[in-house]
């Protein structure tokens, strides 16, 4: 498998871990630790591609922060 294909599907799976983590979360209105929600989210992928996808999410402000536990961004 070629670099560009590998790199192609882990941006998939890291864009689907991504969707599947602001679904969960919009479940309920509340804080969450990041281990839960990433462990009610993950449907098949990666521990890596999930970390990725929540680190992204809290980067670009759809999540907030604080310590261990987040929330959508309000």
């Amino acid at each position: 498998m070629s670099p560009d294909v590998m790199s192609e599907q882990l941006a998939k799976e890291i864009q689907e871990a991504g969707e599947a983590l602001v679904a969960r979360a919009q479940e309920r209105d509340d804080w969450w630790h990041a281990y839960e929600l990433k462990d009610r989210a993950r449907n098949g992928w990666s521990a890596g591609a999930m970390n990725i996808a929540l680190r992204r999410l809290v980067d670009t402000n759809v999540f907030e922060q604080q310590g261990d536990r987040i929330r959508l961004h309000h």
